[in-house]
């Protein structure tokens, strides 16, 4: 009965001892989390943060000691409590901002399409192998042209199509296309490039058929000012595809199953910077399509729109600083 008491005796004082020799920091870390709580995980600096963390190891640690040596049920809920509180603020996922959208499309998108630029190349080949062969496919099956395309843009090989309908079925059909380009590299592949080259083959098509009617300089004024930004997100969508592909095909001295993730968070990136390059495209072919200017002023604008491409993709996010490899 002694010895029993005795035990009792000395577990209440040992708790009373950790107590308060432990009390001043569990108050501090309650009272950072209360004010996170209050504030948002922004009220605290990168020193405060530190602090947060070396008081949730030591927390655990109390945790694992009062659960070890049977301390009471109200020490342990304590405990616990304040451990759960300050794992859900260390390990929650920061909510996003508005400066990590900019630094996305500003920073990573650009780095993102540098690295997987050979998969991007590839899809524009395909695309232009399928241009090369329009022509061919107008001259064998001359009636296949009204088939390709939608009522009132054009019947026929003689009908001189309306631009701006000629210009949205374009749109319209590169944004599909996109879409599928991107979704198909879970075919390994295969159907990113079967639709790559069939919207070469369209354009091709539409080409061989109007250029001869419409002439060169006006036909390619209705094209390339939004053409230019629709196709290269095109050709990054088909990238997209072709890395998720290429991943199926070949994954390396990694498994299949990791290599696909990893690929799958490559193309993710990819198909979401090309979401605004199809905006602005949408945005051009809608106001400057149909504007009455000349033909040449359109072409000068699209000679524009390569350029900043050109510097947008090539240089954006380098900093002058080497880039992180992206495999």
């Amino acid at each position: 009965m002694y010895s029993a008491i005795s035990v009792c005796y000395n577990r209440v004082v040992d708790e009373r001892s950790f107590v308060e020799q432990k009390q001043d920091r569990w108050q501090r870390l309650s009272d950072a989390l209360d004010t996170v709580a209050r504030l948002g995980p922004g009220a605290l600096d990168r020193a405060e943060m530190e602090v947060v963390g070396r008081l949730y190891r030591e927390v655990v640690s109390d945790l694992s000691v009062a659960r070890t040596q049977k301390a009471s049920e109200e020490l342990v809920w304590r405990l616990n409590d304040l451990a759960g509180r300050a794992h859900g603020y260390i390990y929650s996922k920061p909510r996003p901002r508005l400066s990590g959208v900019f630094s996305f499309f500003f920073e990573g998108f650009p780095r993102v399409f540098r690295s997987k630029l050979a998969y991007a190349a590839v899809s524009a080949i395909i695309f232009a192998v399928g241009y090369a062969c329009g022509p061919q496919i107008v001259g064998a099956t001359p009636e296949l042209f009204g088939e390709m395309l939608p009522q009132g843009v054009g019947s026929g090989p003689t009908t001189i199509p309306d631009p701006a309908e000629m210009s949205g079925f374009l749109v319209t059909n590169n944004v599909k296309v996109g879409i599928i380009a991107f979704a198909g590299g879970i075919t390994a592949g295969v159907l990113t490039s079967v639709v790559l080259f069939f919207n070469g083959v369209l354009l091709g098509v539409v080409a061989a058929c109007c250029v001869p009617l419409r002439g060169q300089t006006a036909f390619w004024a209705l094209i390339l000012p939004h053409g230019i930004i629709e196709l290269t997100a095109v050709f990054i969508c088909g990238a997209a595809g072709l890395v998720v592909g290429s991943a199926i095909i070949a994954p390396g001295n990694v498994r299949r199953a990791d290599a696909i993730r990893l690929a799958a968070g490559i193309a993710v990136q990819l198909f979401a910077g090309t979401l605004p390059l199809f905006i602005a495209a949408a945005i051009i072919e809608g106001f400057l399509t149909p504007s009455p200017i000349q033909p040449w002023m359109k072409l000068s604008f699209a000679g524009v729109t390569a350029v900043a491409l050109l510097l947008y993709l090539g240089l954006a996010g380098t900093n002058g600083c080497r880039e992180r490899s992206e495999t």
